[in-house]
């Protein structure tokens, strides 16, 4: 019981872009052919042997739908669901009018926005290879590389 109540005093959140479930599933190489696939599936290694969480809401799958069909969505997000790593979290209203906002003043994606202020207000790392999460949005969040 205490080791329960201590995991979940000092587990860690994560919020991943969608370019990271895609290196991981593609099993990715970046322009200079480096393998960005292994060190996506090394971060879902690390995550699943801590017994961390991973944080996703419909903006991931809107996401994945434009490269992917449901059935293979599933198979992406299903074994993190079973081993109770996956959370998914509710897109509120404050989220939604605050990301339009964030994104209409950046000029920025609207789904990196809401990222963002989904992590801010989740208490999670966004990891992403984007590099406007560091540059434009660093100020809301803690982003980081896998």
């Amino acid at each position: 019981m205490l080791a329960q109540a201590c995991r979940a005093t000092f587990m860690t959140k994560y919020l991943l872009d969608t370019c990271i479930w895609r290196d991981f599933y593609e099993n990715r190489k970046n322009k200079a052919d480096l393998p960005i696939g292994k060190s996506a599936t090394a971060l879902f290694i690390k995550i699943i042997k801590n017994q961390d969480y991973i944080l996703f809401s419909e903006a991931l799958i809107w996401e994945l739908r434009k490269g992917y069909y449901d059935p293979e969505i599933n198979d992406m997000l299903n074994l993190l669901f079973t081993n109770k790593i996956l959370t998914k979290i509710e897109i509120t209203k404050e989220d939604y009018r605050e990301s339009r906002r964030l994104s209409k003043e950046r000029n920025l994606p609207f789904v990196d926005c809401l990222n963002a202020i989904q992590a801010r207000n989740h208490k999670a790392f966004l990891v992403t290879r984007d590099i406007h999460y560091f540059n434009q949005l660093s100020d809301i969040i803690t982003a980081m590389k896998p």
